[in-house]
Order: structure tokens, then sequence, then C-alpha cells
């Protein structure tokens, strides 16, 4: 379903960065910005940005600095960031702002851009734009202002863009095939979280329990080779 998505839309459409879509001056007609805010699973970005790839679509993935499920500057999850950008998608910023405090435009601003200058040097790429993870106040967020780096909320992506957002595994504003915007062809914005996404289809609650089992399993393996020694000398004492 999502490579037959990918696809039609590329019958019309162009795929373009956030980057592009405010800093360019040209005149940016059927255009899509697609983008993936990273809230559980980096493994599950693989086969997405995979079939992009073969497509020759770049998409921007949206990263946790400081994720309770990932890890990013793990040996094994740095590899799989290095994988999404060599195929060449962009790297983003998903900022979540629950554990900062701040009382001004200004301090939000400047917690914003140490996370993405941070994860930039870090990859030595890029970060094409920021998106915030559960976002309380949206005419709020609109007054923000990063300088080098486009955030979600600004008003060219919202009012130049029909947004659309697979929350819990459901599209929130129907399909974007099934809206009078992609009729008119017009620009369009496609958030898809890959955890809800699978080879055949599931129910959100389904995918969640998958989710949670590859986890454990993950962390059991981890856990296994982290302790090694401790393991083997249990072993010797018996």
């Amino acid at each position: 379903e999502y490579e037959q998505m990918l696809k039609i839309l590329l019958e019309d459409y162009e795929f373009i960065s956030f980057s592009r879509a405010k800093f360019s001056r040209e005149k940016l007609d059927k255009k899509v910005l697609l983008r993936h805010d990273i809230d559980q699973s980096l493994e599950k970005t693989q086969r997405i940005a995979e079939i992009e790839a073969s497509l020759g679509i770049s998409s921007t993935y949206f990263l946790l600095l400081r994720s309770p499920f990932y890890n990013m500057f793990s040996c094994d999850q740095e590899k799989l960031i290095g994988n999404i950008i060599n195929k060449n998608h962009f790297i983003g910023l998903h900022f979540d702002y629950s554990g900062y405090s701040f009382n001004t435009i200004s301090q939000l601003a400047h917690q914003v851009v140490l996370e993405a200058e941070f994860i930039q040097k870090y990859f030595n790429v890029k970060v094409d734009a920021v998106s915030f993870h559960r976002p309380v106040d949206i005419n709020y967020l609109r007054k923000l202002e990063l300088s080098l780096y486009p955030h979600s909320y600004e008003s060219i992506f919202l009012e130049q863009y029909k947004y659309f957002a697979d929350s819990r595994g459901k599209w929130r504003f129907g399909g974007p095939l099934d809206s009078e915007a992609f009729r008119q062809k017009k620009n369009l914005q496609i958030l898809v979280h890959p955890e809800w996404w699978n080879e055949t289809e599931l129910e959100s609650v389904q995918s969640l329990n998958n989710y949670r089992k590859d986890y454990l399993l993950r962390f059991e393996s981890d856990l296994q080779k982290e302790l090694k020694g401790f393991w083997d000398s249990l072993k010797n004492e018996k």
C-alpha cells in the first residue's frame, strides 16, 4: 500500500526537502514534503527508507535526541541512521520540549538549535528541519524562528501544504490520495510513522505488540552480550 501510494504521487508530484520548500525562490507547485517522526523504532525505518530510495524519493527522518526507546549514538542504532543517510534521505530533529523548562520563545529556540547542531555535527550531515514531539500549542510554535532550520509549524508549511498524518496507524484527516487537495494537485505534507507500517496489514494493537516483543528481544540480546563475563563467571562457580 505504501509503495503504491508513492508511485501514484510520483506521476504528478516532486518530493522535496523542508529546507528547499522554505528557502528556495522557485515557484513550488505539485510538491510533496514526506516526513517521518521516529517516535519508537529506528529498525522500522529501514524498509521504508529502502522503498523510497528505490523510487528515487528522498524524505526527511526526524530523530529524537532523547528518546526513551532508542539511543541514536549506540553502535547498532548509529548504523541504522547511517543507512538512512546513505540512501540520500534527509535527517531532521524531532524535538521533545517536555524535558526542558523555558519562559520565552527565544529560550525555546536556543534549546532547539543546540540539539539540532549536536546531531548535525555528530552525523556530519545537515539537519533539514525540526518537528515537535506531541506539540501542545501550535499557535505558540508558529512564532518560533530557528534561522537555518525550518520547522514544521511555520506558516509556509501550515498554509501552503495540505497536511496528512497516520498517527496511531490511521490517517487522521483521510488518506492523501482520497483528498480534494490531491485531486487539485495542491502541495502536500505527509507524515508517516514507520512503526505502524508492516509487510502485511495489521491492526494498530498488533503492530504495537510486535514492537514490544522485538524491543524485549533486543534488550535481552544486549543484556547477554554486555554481561557475558558475569554469566560466564556464574557458570564457572557451579
